[in-house]
């Protein structure tokens, strides 16, 4: 895997942690905010109860809930946004190292191959060592006879000048 490669395998991992992490910093911010509202409505029904005469103030809180409502809503179509966009540049990462692995796996397959003839070549070369070995061992027999033969033209050689010296005596 190249540098580069895992250089943007960790951004994207990186932004991956950072848009969960504020995802679920959001999510606790909407369950604050659904609480907060909870809260409010209770308080809403409380004051009813007590005074009657502020129903303007219910319907601002009202207006404010929508607004957060639909700001949630804008967040939340945000964060999709993003998603969407980090499958999209996930998958086309992925596509690349598949890519990358393919040619990789090309070259594990040409690397075997030559193995494949490096191995042939040894096969041959150790034929070789065994022919040139036992043309060692014949080679050696070979003088082994020769010097033995030597031995005896020598052993003659003495006896013809010992009869030669023997006869001019």
């Amino acid at each position: 895997m190249s540098t580069n490669t895992e250089a943007r395998i960790s951004l994207l991992e990186r932004d991956v942690a950072d848009l969960r992490t504020w995802s679920l910093e959001q999510s606790k911010v909407s369950v604050a905010i659904l609480a907060a509202l909870g809260d409010l409505q209770k308080g809403q029904e409380e004051l009813r109860a007590e005074v009657g005469g502020l129903r303007e103030g219910q319907e601002a809180l009202r207006k404010d809930q929508e607004g957060l409502r639909a700001e949630v809503g804008g967040l939340r179509e945000e964060l999709h946004a993003e998603v969407r966009e980090l499958r999209k540049d996930l998958y086309t990462e992925a596509r690349s190292l598949r890519g990358e692995i393919g040619v990789v796996r090309s070259e594990v397959g040409g690397l075997r191959n030559e193995l494949g003839g490096v191995k042939e070549e040894l096969k041959e070369i150790r034929g070789d060592l065994g022919a040139v070995k036992r043309s060692a061992g014949n080679l050696e027999s070979s003088m082994k006879r020769v010097e033995g033969d030597v031995a005896e033209v020598k052993a003659g050689h003495i006896e013809l000048r010992n009869l030669v010296a023997g006869m001019i005596r």
